[in-house]
């Protein structure tokens, strides 16, 4: 009989996490993975456990915590009204390890680094058949890559395993970065070994596959050379990204739309050719059954739509309704991420919403307006005064000056040109939270930025092609030439910072593309971009602080201090 081992906040079980809910995998979770009594050598309980290893993805792509680590905070989004983690976006001076959203992060990773561990040890005793076992040995690898990837990077040095807990952790060893990247590796590289058995089909069910493996290989391997200066992992990484655009099965998507409509392909992932790696969060599974409803449950789904929604509903003219969505207002552009696009690129419009219609009258103020017309308008540039005067009762308009003052700071956190990409018009009421939209976690685009990026930085002939490509093929149609670059473009890092903001705003990756890049990019960008957190940000701040309650919980407080800067 095992007993797991949790280094988080002390005491908190594994059980705890997995008692009464069930994956998108259909997973068959028991209460306790100490006292499995040879289940999980069993096939059945094999898969269950293997099922486990993708709970907690539910719990991190396209969720608030998960938003709140990857995308708050940088040079593109500023808080909204109600933001959730204020402190966390403009990293005020009470940012610390008492916030809940770092222990919560924290807590859920490194169980999820745990169930993968007790998955890897019985892959090597369960009986089954042997490709089946390298299959799902497969999949807990690459997941345990994934959660110790925003681990390392977002706390810096700390506790690495690979085995399955004895006991209770009260002394973690504190590891090197280096040391865990070079762990990832070596899972990732047994992920796409040749004689890997990981599925190569995209479509099966948010499993991770052969080519996600890649995929998430190629990331890493450019945020270790971006952080390295190693022109060796520039080239594996161009080399790993290349070969999933060369020969994988995916496609960019000629219409930017289409990617993300939820009533076209993008809601799903399967089927969808621009997305290597998701997380599943379909209706048909048990997730939504009633018998499941506990707290994670609940807030089951993608909330993605919810996040970069803007307060539209107490506007003239608009009650809410499930086209625009339910507004959390926790997230909305900032002025330098407006000004990006040219009016040449089909991911303005496919990103921002910038007209709402009344679906009521709009009142005193503005007599002129009636159901299914124009109630807001929102612009990026500044309105002329014939703009202005026009609008005068009939609809209101919110541009360059009600969302920002002349520096760039936040003067409007409401209603602003929203981040619509992510927007569920097929949730059922306009009270549901949750979207069956599925989190895309790596897309084709990506590897396109990273074959130019890496391969500006090793010399690589074609690089200059690759991003020409994707860049023409989200231009407006008959504006290819005007989006084409130059081989100076790519090799200008803020041009690649800027085309992968263009491109992956609010996919949960921009805090670490900015983190990657090292102190002086880190600051000045943000400072940039993001003059409310600007005002706040230090160098520090390019590592989260560890949770008070772990560092409570250790007895090797002199090995494990606090990150530097924060209290």
């Amino acid at each position: 009989m095992k007993k797991r081992n949790i280094i988080c906040a002390a005491v908190i079980a594994m059980a705890a996490m997995l008692t009464g809910c069930s994956d998108f995998l259909e997973e068959h979770n028991r209460n306790d993975l100490s006292t499995d009594n040879g289940f999980y050598d069993t096939e059945a309980g094999f898969e269950s456990l293997i099922n486990s290893c993708y709970t907690p993805m539910r719990l991190w792509g396209g969720k608030v915590p998960g938003i709140a680590f990857g995308e708050s905070g940088t040079d593109i989004l500023a808080p909204g009204g109600k933001c959730d983690y204020p402190t966390l976006a403009l990293y005020q001076t009470d940012l610390n390890g008492t916030v809940g959203v770092i222990a919560e992060n924290f807590d859920r990773l490194y169980r999820a680094i745990n169930i993968c561990n007790t998955a890897v040890a019985h892959a090597r005793t369960v009986d089954a058949d042997a490709d089946l076992k390298n299959q799902r040995e497969g999949e807990a690898c690459f997941l345990r890559s994934y959660y110790y990837w925003v681990i390392a990077e977002s706390f810096g040095d700390t506790y690495w395993t690979d085995q399955p807990g004895q006991s209770i952790v009260t002394e973690p060893k504190k590891t090197p970065v280096a040391d865990i990247y070079t762990h990832i590796f070596e899972d990732l590289d047994f992920c796409t070994a040749a004689d890997s058995k990981l599925s190569k089909n995209q479509a099966d069910g948010g499993r991770a596959t052969y080519w996600a493996a890649k995929a998430l290989k190629a990331r890493l391997l450019l945020t270790r050379a971006s952080e390295t200066g190693d022109q060796q992992l520039y080239e594996q990484a161009y080399t790993e990204a290349k070969d999933v655009i060369d020969n994988g099965p995916f496609e960019l998507n000629k219409d930017f739309n289409a990617v993300f409509d939820m009533r076209q392909l993008g809601g799903e992932g399967s089927g969808n050719n621009e997305v290597i790696w998701y997380v599943d969060y379909s209706s048909e599974n048990q997730l939504y059954n009633e018998e499941f409803d506990d707290i994670i449950i609940r807030s089951g789904g993608n909330h993605m739509h919810l996040s970069y929604c803007m307060e539209y509903d107490t506007q003239p003219g608009l009650d809410r309704s499930i086209e625009y969505g339910r507004p959390f207002v926790h997230y909305m552009p900032t002025r330098y991420l407006l000004d990006l696009y040219s009016d040449y690129d089909q991911r303005l419009a496919a990103t921002f919403q910038t007209v709402w219609y009344a679906n009521k009258d709009g009142g005193d103020d503005y007599p002129l307006m009636h159901a299914g017309d124009t109630a807001i308008w929102a612009m990026r540039e500044q309105a002329t005064p014939e703009q202005k005067e026009w609008a005068k009762g009939r609809y209101q308009i919110v541009d360059r000056d009600v969302m920002f003052h002349a520096d760039g700071t936040l003067n409007n956190q409401k209603q602003y040109m929203m981040i619509k990409k992510f927007a569920d018009p097929t949730r059922e009421t306009v009270k549901e939270d949750r979207s069956t939209r599925d989190a895309f976690m790596i897309r084709l685009a990506e590897m396109y930025l990273i074959v130019a990026e890496a391969g500006a930085k090793c010399g690589k002939a074609d690089a200059l092609n690759y991003m020409n490509t994707l860049r023409t093929t989200r231009a407006v149609s008959g504006h290819e030439e005007d989006m084409k670059v130059t081989q100076a473009d790519i090799e200008n890092i803020d041009f690649i910072l800027d085309e992968r903001g263009r491109e992956l705003a609010g996919e949960q990756l921009r805090w670490f593309d900015l983190k990657r890049m090292g102190e002086e990019i880190f600051l000045r960008r943000i400072k940039l971009g993001n003059p409310d957190a600007g005002k706040n940000v230090k160098a520090y701040h390019m590592l989260r602080p560890f949770p008070q309650t772990f560092l409570d919980a250790i007895t090797n407080k002199e090995e494990f201090k606090q990150n530097e800067g924060y209290e």
